[in-house]
């Protein structure tokens, strides 16, 4: 249907409405044209108990509802919220990870490659360029498909009309052109990525990945408490530096290090494990000691407390991070050499009895449990 023709129907469908509205006028009669009848209106000042007694409780309630949520100074004006207001919704929260340099990198990228597969289409309304709207909606269905557990859905189910899935998918974007962008989305320039990826094995989503993580430092300040470890994202598609983890739940994946808030569970800093990068500026040691210095980066010198897990504790690490002013707590392999052999072998020890042990700024405990478990402090030396 033209543009011309679609714009005569919605006249005629406007043009029958009003006549519908005007026929209902016609048809409605005035009571004051029929004579000899008079309006008379009953008034009552006072109501009864009943109704009095629901307002009473009415004004009660709202009264009881706003003195918890406020507080009044001795002025009897001064007011004081319990609660702070909300500076910011979600959609404002997520924009300060996802920022338009973020964005416009995603966008610039993509229609690079968009641009170079435009002569592999017939219909070049498929291939449209992106922009920063539709990148959004795209990161939102994504994001909706995980929250309600439809990311292991193909595209032709995600955007069925059965009612299996949220209508608001389909409504936003079409499966098509959901199939194009996850097809051509780019997060760097195609053109010179052979040459980048020579010297960094993360270089297709190193400068989107390094920019979302510096968001992620910059707008919120971590507890007392931190700790690191490791996380495997499950992928099994083609990358060089896939990890296989057969005690992981996904035992296909990228691995990936944190450093996360250990009360609120926000995570500060990450790094991807490549594996040994070629020699030059992005070639950094694997090393525990050096790894979680670099992951420690953010919280250098604000005396918090990092707990760490038996892959990482290490004598060494401690007085390396307590030079930077960061005490440590973690459990602790008993194949360290600093630790005494009497820390080692508890096998003749009581279950539930504990040893412990100092030296200079540091506290080690031997707990037995149901089994021996060691664990290393320079945050309990007293």
């Amino acid at each position: 249907m033209s543009y011309e023709a679609e714009q005569q129907k919605l006249q005629r469908l406007l043009e029958e409405c009003l006549s519908d509205e005007s026929d209902e006028n016609d048809n409605n009669y005035d009571d004051n044209e029929e004579e000899g009848d008079e309006d008379n209106v009953e008034e009552r000042e006072e109501s009864t108990d009943t109704e009095q007694e629901f307002e009473d409780v009415e004004t009660q309630l709202d009264s009881h509802r706003e003195d918890r949520l406020i507080f009044t100074g001795k002025d009897g004006t001064t007011i004081w919220r319990k609660h702070p207001l909300r500076k910011m919704d979600p959609l404002k929260i997520f924009n300060l990870f996802f920022d338009d340099g973020v964005l416009d990198l995603i966008i610039e990228n993509t229609n690079k490659y968009l641009a170079s597969a435009s002569d592999n289409y017939g219909r070049k309304t498929y291939i449209l360029p992106t922009n920063k709207i539709e990148i959004q909606v795209l990161l939102g269905i994504l994001l909706l498909s995980g929250v309600k557990k439809f990311n292991h859905l193909n595209d032709e189910d995600l955007f069925k009309t059965n009612g299996t899935v949220p209508e608001i998918l389909r409504l936003v974007m079409s499966c098509q052109r959901f199939r194009i962008l996850l097809r051509y989305l780019r997060f760097d320039d195609m053109a010179t990525r052979a040459e980048r990826q020579s010297a960094d094995k993360l270089a297709p989503c190193k400068i989107l990945f390094e920019s979302i993580v510096e968001n992620c430092k910059k707008n919120y300040s971590m507890s007392h408490y931190v700790t690191v470890d490791e996380k495997l994202e499950g992928f099994r598609g083609r990358c060089t530096f896939r990890q296989y983890i057969p005690i992981k739940p996904n035992k296909y994946g990228i691995k990936i290090y944190a450093l996360s808030d250990a009360k609120m569970y926000y995570t500060a800093n990450l790094e991807v494990y490549v594996g040994t990068q070629p020699e030059g500026p992005f070639s950094v040691s694997n090393s525990v000691l050096a790894l979680v210095d670099r992951l420690c980066q953010p919280i250098r010198g604000t005396g918090r407390n990092l707990t760490t897990d038996n892959f990482f504790t290490s004598l060494e690490l401690a007085e390396l991070l307590l030079s930077q002013k960061i005490t440590t707590v973690g459990t602790i392999r008993k194949n360290k050499r600093a630790l005494p052999p009497e820390f080692v072998n508890g096998k003749n020890r009581p279950v539930a009895t504990s040893m412990s042990a100092y030296r200079d700024n540091y506290t080690l405990v031997a707990y037995i449990p149901k089994k021996g478990k060691k664990c290393f402090s320079h945050f309990h030396y007293a």
